[in-house]
């Protein structure tokens, strides 16, 4: 392969020109510019990185997006020469305005184009070189990989092994939107995630699509990954993310992509404000929650008492089962088998549809995997509050309670299910204790 390829660093970095503090790149009449817009952690409060974003002018001043200069590469050679330019332009940006500011450890978020991605390495060590040439350490280059436009996914795993080997971070972006494939995570073990923006937007505006968010941040953090929320707008959004546990955000609420790079220290007036907002959500979502479920509360105490006492399951549940939202009552064993039928809230039972009618009979059914159950024999005699979920005997949300006593010298858990309808977050993941 010849060394005056187009695509090879000495001929790519005859493309860049210095205007004032910054670099320029000129490539088939285009100006190309780098702009960075800024990405925050939420526990720091500050900047942790930025990503570096192409801008393009026509010879007539006219702003081009990036996905029209990329389409218009007339061949796969030109597309790997654009894609390592706008890199090398980005990466000398940031190194030179790094240097300016002191050199703050932030990372560098690079965008790899789809289908030049697929073929990194095959066209010479470029990246590499580049990194070397520049002192910039590979591990503060976070590679951004739209994994849902690549169909060939040997291709795909084959590049990402590529940018790990040298040293850089993975991260997959847009995840969420069309059809990205959970599954990929898992193959291509990103270490960084970050969400599509309708996955937030539609937060904002679906019920259930914000219940869901947590959740999914959750599995992302259980595969080994940091999870980013990009495109954030609103302080609303922002609050979303917050709540769903989301690590790092992105978005115009916070910055818009500009030529320089933001300092390190912390945003203080925006996050304060924004801090302040969800603690206080926080308060009063739990002062909410503790009035809604304190006589249930209540009422299953009284009843777990009159149990101990010798008193019939049906007599002992009858306080808990006439709060309005009570749904069942039941009795499992020390190893999670429910003993006895459901006790069913007779006001409730005529609105219940027949949908779910073949699980109606959970006797002898073992609930030791729930987390209510796990729970209440861990924390033995203490009253727990599990999160919010869908019963398999049901078709609604529920919150479960849950008590572990001891029946006859042997340990038993009752159980009582609350209809849930609003958003309740709690200090556990794996349950609460009301204070």
């Amino acid at each position: 392969m010849p060394l005056t390829a187009p695509y090879q660093l000495d001929a790519l970095q005859a493309l860049l020109l210095q205007e004032g503090s910054q670099y320029i790149a000129q490539h088939a009449g285009l100006t190309l510019h780098s702009h960075f817009q800024p990405i925050f952690s939420f526990a720091h409060r500050r900047v942790v990185g930025h990503e570096g974003l192409m801008r393009a002018w026509t010879p007539i001043g006219k702003a081009m997006s990036p996905a029209h200069v990329f389409a218009s590469a007339g061949s796969e050679a030109e597309l790997v020469t654009l894609d390592r330019l706008s890199r090398l332009l980005h990466a000398r940006n940031f190194c030179t305005l790094s240097e300016q500011m002191g050199d703050p450890p932030h990372w560098l978020f690079l965008n790899a184009e789809p289908n030049a991605f697929a073929h990194a390495g095959q066209y010479g060590r470029f990246f590499p070189e580049l990194l070397a040439r520049l002192g910039l350490a590979p591990e503060r280059v976070v590679v951004e990989v739209l994994e849902t436009a690549i169909e060939n996914h040997r291709a795909l795993t084959r590049a990402v092994d590529y940018f790990r080997d040298i040293g850089c971070l993975i991260a997959i972006d847009d995840f969420g939107a069309g059809h990205s494939n959970v599954d990929r995570v898992w193959r291509l073990r990103p270490d960084i995630v970050k969400l599509d923006r309708t996955l937030i937007t539609d937060a904002t505006r679906n019920h259930d699509a914000r219940l869901i968010l947590p959740g999914l941040v959750s599995l992302v953090h259980e595969a080994g990954a940091l999870v980013l929320a990009e495109g954030v707008e609103t302080e609303n959004e922002a609050l979303l993310a917050l709540e769903a546990d989301c690590d790092l955000i992105q978005g115009y609420y916070f910055a818009r992509p500009a030529p320089g790079l933001w300092h390190s220290e912390p945003s203080q007036p925006l996050f304060e404000t924004l801090w302040d907002n969800f603690n206080a959500r926080m308060r009063l979502e739990i002062e909410h929650n503790q009035q809604q479920l304190a006589p249930y509360c209540t009422a299953i105490l009284k009843g777990a008492a009159r149990l101990t006492e010798a008193e019939g399951f049906a007599a002992a549940a009858q306080a808990f089962m006439n709060e309005p939202a009570a749904i069942r009552c039941f009795l499992l064993d020390v190893n999670g088998r429910q003993v006895g039928a459901n006790l069913h809230n007779p006001t409730r039972e005529q609105r219940v549809t027949p949908r779910f009618s073949p699980l109606d009979d959970a006797r002898g059914a073992v609930w030791s995997r729930r987390q209510y159950f796990r729970q209440a024999m861990k924390r033995f005699g203490e009253l727990q509050i599990s999160r919010p979920y869908l019963s398999i005997v049901g078709e609604a949300q529920c919150v479960t309670l849950s008590l572990g006593l001891m029946l006859n010298g042997v340990p038993h858990v009752l159980c009582g299910d609350i209809q849930w309808h609003g958003p309740v977050e709690f200090d556990s993941g794996d349950g609460s204790v009301l204070e």
